[in-house]
């Protein structure tokens, strides 16, 4: 009988982990696929079940890192950034502040804070996280790539371009020469570079990085995945800034029709595409679509202004834009002084180019 009590604990504790194990990889599975309502409900019964092994248990820390990314992808962002913070602490308590893992959270919470429009405050975990990374696995591995990406992106929205491209060259020359890599590895590079010479002007350097990206995640991820979507948007809007508005169309339509299959009607990305969509459509003389397109983006960017608040006052703009083509100028006035304000409050200021 004693030795039945004993070992009780060990056979629930046992069942226990594998319980929320495979909660936890079905639900990061599903994540990876771009599943998210299944990644979110799979994740949410994971947090549950890892809460039995104790509130600073780096296992509870593990599902509360991927829900946060879960969140992110569906543009909760609000949401997600406490769950960030709490599975960074209990990383620092349990691990030490120089733990891989620790870097993992740490590039969690940058990646939210840049895609809300925090570079400031992302930069400085990517580069603790970089250190980390490279002091736990040499400066040739991927892992390390990965981290160049995220830091040249900050760099990139910062305007600190020459460090980005560095970075990025960096990332993709460690991707290229690591033997029996994942095609999919390569992707994000390629196209964080492209739309990096997109910005710059540089079209015939972006143009090919963006094409491969995109083929790259088509043939891997399958044509309804949301990064498939996104390098649709980058080679579309490329060819927009080129006068390819035509060519530019259908490929906008397509990423826009993706993202909302994959991620709901109201999605920040969803605004993002639109508004792009209707600056193709008002440059064909498309007045009526480009309208439809500037109301939808402005109606998902309403329900998350935060999400990306330049890419807000982009939409507004655009929106003005379409008015005044129409004459409707006191209307376009209105919308032109709400994306200022928004840009002066985020240390921009004057009408940012599309």
């Amino acid at each position: 009988m004693i030795l039945a009590c004993f070992a009780c604990p060990s056979g629930f504790a046992l069942a226990q982990e594998s319980k929320w194990q495979a909660s936890h990889d079905a639900g990061w599975n599903a994540y990876k696929e771009g599943r998210l309502d299944e990644a979110e409900k799979l994740l949410r019964a994971a947090e549950k079940e890892s809460k039995a092994f104790g509130a600073n248990d780096p296992r509870l820390a593990i599902t509360l890192d991927h829900l946060s990314w879960v969140l992110c992808g569906k543009g909760k962002t609000g949401d997600a950034e406490p769950l960030a913070k709490r599975a960074l602490a209990i990383r620092e308590k349990a691990l030490g502040a120089d733990h891989p893992d620790v870097g993992k959270s740490l590039n969690t919470l940058a990646c939210l804070y840049d895609m809300t429009g925090r570079p400031e405050q992302a930069k400085p975990l990517y580069v603790r996280d970089l250190a980390i990374t490279e002091k736990a696995k040499g400066p040739g591995d991927p892992s390390v790539a990965a981290v160049l990406d995220n830091l040249a992106t900050v760099d990139h929205v910062l305007g600190h371009t020459a460090g980005a491209e560095i970075a990025y060259k960096r990332a993709l020359a460690i991707r290229e020469k690591t033997p029996n890599a994942n095609p999919i590895d390569l992707a994000p590079t390629l196209y964080n570079l492209g739309v990096l010479y997109l910005d710059q002007g540089k079209y015939p350097e972006a143009e090919p990085l963006l094409k491969r990206a995109l083929s790259i995640r088509e043939k891997v991820l399958g044509a309804q995945h949301p990064d498939v979507a996104t390098s649709l948007e980058a080679l579309g809007w490329c060819y927009s800034k080129q006068g390819k508005v035509a060519e530019a169309e259908p490929l906008l339509k397509r990423a826009l029709s993706t993202f909302e299959n994959a991620l709901g009607p109201d999605h920040p990305h969803v605004a993002r595409c639109c508004a792009k969509l209707a600056h193709v459509c008002r440059a064909q003389g498309k007045n009526a679509e480009a309208e439809s397109c500037c109301k939808q983006a402005l109606a998902a960017y309403e329900k998350a202004p935060d999400a990306d608040p330049l890419g807000f006052a982009k939409a507004l703009d655009e929106y003005a834009n379409v008015l005044r083509d129409a004459n409707r100028v006191a209307e376009a006035e209105k919308f032109a002084a709400r994306a200022k304000a928004i840009r002066e409050k985020h240390g921009q200021s004057g009408a940012v180019k599309q």
